[in-house]
């Protein structure tokens, strides 16, 4: 940049950090970026945004490094920013995962190697590559997928490979303008800490810096880059297949993979399985970042409405089931008849409820097919439904539940707790596994096994609903449910860091008109006791920014975190109605309602509190 732009340029931002335009630590990055040759390429960009005084685009997109949370980095793209995506923070994604290997591996004298895979997003191919050039000009090897995958295929591809880490070029279900950045380490997890925080220490350290880009071509020509081939996704999908525990294949299923890469892996595999017909829906199996044909354009399957042209195609052409799964394809959303009767009202079903749905089945089908131990577990997370812990405990088998939100818990605790007698883990965000192929949710397998369930219903004359209720009868009825309260940019930051302490310091006294009795924190690892007379406890591992409060009702419960990838405040509520034995119908039904009453009332209570803390 010419001396004399430069100097009116950092002027201009030294006026607006005067006039409150721009924050200070926005203003030390914008400096940083045209100090430095290493950022030549964006100044007349930046240059342009100070010119138009668009100062809170840039106080958004500098005032912070992007963080790694419970996936990674994930957020808003935009050709210039420290806290957004684009090709230079990218890039110093992967030159920081690879300066950490390459300490982290110093001395084993060995070829370290890298698998880049990226779904269908805006700008994920070539995010890809930019990476795939950072690690190659590092002097690690490269394997990388040059058409879109699902995430749990590249978590499938380190292990298959034997890679040292793995990268995933994906925003998962979030907003077309996002994008993300998911780091695996060598077991095919997410990372956990402390490789998190070393490798976002080492991104801020190469933010600095010049990061060489190797040319692609070369690379290619020279072995340095490979492209992962078919027999990648033929050994993935056996791998999946073999996780069947049932045999029953007739049943009608529409799915649709909302326009991102579940064809390659969900739609094939239910082929592969046999399934007597499975109907991709036309309409959302084109790739497309712009997700078109999805309500509000958010390819999340947590959404009900999301699922609607699916049902719609289900409802005319007589379909048993509907399954649908998220741009990456590792969430898995289902809708089925409501009485049965295609051509009637379909019901769709939360995550937490197929969590239930399908680690029930696989204990039935696993007992039933004689191979039922009681070394085997389950693994799930503290804000995901205690049902299905409940009915492993009642069959006698160990249960794996105080982990932290996150995928990657569930990953860890499987390792630790030993990979043979892993039974089923899942998370209330429509996140569920079986088999120990990969370390990360997968759509795939989670379809397999629905489909699986819903044909051997079908087969006994049962329907996936009445099953559900079945449960209820065996442990009693278990209701849950979430709300997110949405606050972006750094003003958002700074409110969800206000409610996060105003619940922590001053937690309710009533919710609902039960009393709060004690508060999990599992930042501080303590217990206050509220009542019935106040007293400070130790609480154990894990360690987050995660608060439980604990109600004066049996199995109630809510807790309330800020969301690790997202700008949100996620609050999860829990209620239990005991159900008779041998209920009938109607005794099922008032138990429901009154697990639905206290949920809405907890719902209405926490969202008015939320409210003062924000307005006050």
């Amino acid at each position: 940049m010419a001396n004399n732009h430069l100097k009116q340029a950092l002027e201009l931002v030294s006026e607006a950090v005067s006039n409150h335009q721009l924050s200070v630590e926005a203003a030390a990055n914008i400096r940083q970026w045209l100090n430095s040759e290493a950022f030549a390429e964006y100044w007349d960009e930046i240059e342009s945004a100070i010119a138009r005084s668009e100062w809170k685009k840039l106080d958004d997109a500098f005032y912070k490094v992007l963080e790694f949370g419970t996936g990674g980095r994930r957020g808003l793209m935009a050709p210039i920013g420290t806290n957004v995506l684009n090709d230079r923070t990218m890039a110093e994604s992967a030159r920081g995962l690879v300066d950490f290997l390459i300490q982290k591996h110093r001395g084993e004298n060995r070829k370290l190697s890298v698998v880049i895979a990226h779904d269908t997003r805006h700008n994920s191919p070539e995010f890809a590559r930019v990476c795939a050039r950072a690690i190659v000009a590092a002097g690690l090897d490269v394997h990388l997928f040059d058409s879109f995958r699902s995430t749990p295929l590249l978590s499938f591809a380190v292990r298959y490979f034997h890679c040292d880490a793995g990268i995933m070029i994906t925003a998962s279900h979030n907003p077309p303008s996002d994008n993300g950045f998911k780091c695996y380490n060598g077991h095919g997890a997410q990372v956990v800490p402390p490789d998190d925080t070393a490798i976002i220490d080492a991104v801020i350290a190469s933010a600095s810096q010049p990061i060489p880009l190797a040319d692609y071509d070369q690379a290619l020509a020279h072995g340095r880059i490979q492209i992962a081939s078919e027999a990648v996704d033929q050994a993935y999908l056996s791998a999946v297949l073999g996780e069947s525990v049932g045999s029953q294949r007739r049943l009608s299923i529409v799915y649709t993979p909302m326009h991102g890469v579940g064809g390659t892996s969900v739609g094939a595999a239910l082929k592969l399985a046999n399934f007597s017909s499975v109907n991709l829906l036309a309409s959302q199996s084109v790739p497309d970042g712009n997700f078109p044909t999805i309500p509000g354009h958010v390819a999340n399957p947590e959404i009900p409405k999301t699922l609607e042209a699916a049902i719609e195609e289900a409802r005319a052409t007589g379909a048993d089931l509907v399954l649908a799964s998220d741009p990456d394809a590792d969430r898995l959303g289902a809708a089925v008849p409501l009485t049965g009767d295609p051509a009637g009202q379909w019901q769709t079903i939360d995550g937490n409820s197929i969590g239930v749905l399908l680690a029930s089945y696989v204990l039935d089908q696993t007992r039933a097919n004689g191979k039922l131990s009681q070394n085997q577990y389950l693994v799930s997370t503290l804000v995901s439904t205690p049902m299905a812990p409940a009915l492993y405990r009642k069959a006698g088998l160990k249960v794996v539940n105080n982990l932290l939100v996150g995928f990657k818990w569930i990953a860890q605790a499987i390792d630790q707790s030993g990979p043979e007698n892993f039974l089923f883990g899942f998370e209330e965000s429509h996140g569920y596994l079986k088999g120990t192929y990969a370390r990360d949710k997968d759509a795939t397998v989670a379809a397999l096994l629905f489909a699986e369930m819903a044909a051997t219903l079908k087969s006994r004359g049962q329907n996936v609903l009445g099953y559900l209720d079945s449960l209820y009868g065996e442990v009693g009825h278990y209701g849950q449910s979430a709300f997110n309260l949405t606050l972006t940019g750094r003003d958002g930051a700074a409110l969800i860091q206000k409610i996060m302490t105003s619940f922590r310091t001053h937690p309710p006294a009533q919710v609902a008109g039960l009393d709060v009795v004690q508060v999990h924190d599992y930042d501080s690892h303590r217990t206050k006791v509220l009542k019935p007379a106040p007293s400070e406890q130790p609480l154990p591992e894990p360690s987050g920014d995660l608060l439980m409060f604990e109600l004066d009702a049996p199995d109630v419960r809510f807790a309330v975190r800020p969301s690790g990838t997202e700008p949100k405040i996620k609050f999860y509520l829990f209620a239990r109605t005991e159900v008779p034995a041998e209920a009938d119908d109607f005794a099922l039904s008032s138990a429901k309602a009154q697990t639905a009453t206290l949920l809405a009332a907890l719902e209405a209570d926490l969202k008015q509190i939320a409210d003062q803390i924000v307005k006050n």
